[in-house]
């Protein structure tokens, strides 16, 4: 079973116009409506793959409640959500001008440290019941402990499982916090190089570059690192090799939650036991399916299917 933990899911409204004007009156189609958030999205994914997946994190008020319902009725998965304090966050993207890719995210409620300790305990009893094989963090948390996720991983190690797979595809002064501790450090990663460049702070714009820098000591201990570098496919260390994944040009419809698909499939890859260069290719197909849908964390498994053989893996 993968665990997937979100602690700020959005109820997600995706609008397509073919032309936005800023300033003024935009009159659309009734929006494409999915539960979003980074986990939930993995999660979606990996189970519509095969996977059993738990999802687990936390929902508040109105839009808390309408999000559970949206995903009761998806039935792909086992839910145990906790209530947050505050309301669930929406989110609202907007594809125009030639797949111009606009959002509006509002911040989510405030998490404590309490909170998340009460959500890592149920997690420890939840692993005791049934295990899990695969844990996968991901997605912001509106929290003001910049360690917050860390000590997640902390807790994980120590208390619930020193060995499982955790993956973790955060941003931010979590991910920093993660990449600088000298204890514990996830098993995957999946920053794209804008995000390589913020936390190396230095421009970073290719592969080649971003080859180089994967060599950092904030990136020693880690197993996956994968770079996503949009239509360009991404770029991948797996311990100590390297691995430059190239994808053909596709139909897009909405690329939001492509990454966390890629993230989702990559997890039940890894789950199933899948040769290296095939979970890298099932991550990828997995992106690529997502981004010809209107919600986000879909795939459609037979077009996953036709991706792969079009997708190239090359050691480096």
């Amino acid at each position: 079973m993968i665990l997937t933990i979100t602690m700020n899911p959005s109820m997600d409204f995706a609008y397509f116009i073919d032309h936005f004007n800023v300033g003024k009156m935009n009159r659309f189609e009734s929006p494409t409506k999915s539960v979003g958030g980074k986990g939930v999205n993995a999660g979606r994914t990996a189970a519509i793959s095969g996977s059993k997946v738990l999802l687990t994190g936390f929902l508040g008020g109105d839009f808390g409640s309408l999000v559970n319902k949206y995903l009761l009725q998806e039935n792909l998965f086992e839910l145990d959500m906790l209530q947050a304090k505050g309301e669930t966050r929406n989110a609202i993207t907007i594809m125009h001008d030639n797949h111009t890719h606009t959002e509006i995210v509002e911040s989510g409620p405030k998490i404590s440290d309490d909170e998340t300790s009460i959500l890592m305990e149920k997690i420890m009893q939840k692993n005791k019941q049934k295990k899990i094989n695969l844990v996968c963090i991901s997605g912001s948390v509106n929290s003001d402990n910049p360690q917050l996720y860390l000590q997640m991983l902390n807790y994980i190690r120590e208390n619930i499982d020193a060995d499982i797979p955790v993956f973790m595809d955060v941003s931010g002064v979590q991910l920093t916090s993660l990449l600088k501790s000298e204890n514990y450090k996830p098993n995957f990663i999946k920053p794209n190089v804008h995000e390589l460049s913020e936390i190396l702070d230095k421009k970073i714009e290719t592969k080649e570059q971003a080859r180089g820098e994967l060599n950092h000591p904030y990136f020693a201990g880690i197993q996956y690192i994968m770079i996503s570098c949009g239509s360009e496919g991404a770029l991948c260390k797996v311990n100590n090799d390297f691995y430059d994944i190239e994808i053909p040009k596709i139909d897009i419809t909405n690329t939001t939650g492509s990454g966390d698909a890629s993230v989702g499939g990559f997890a039940h890859a890894i789950e199933q036991n899948f040769k290296l260069e095939d979970a890298l290719k099932y991550s990828m197909a997995c992106g690529m399916s997502n981004a010809q849908h209107g919600e986000v964390g879909v795939i459609d498994v037979n077009d996953v299917k036709k991706f792969i053989k079009m997708i190239t893996v090359k050691k480096l």
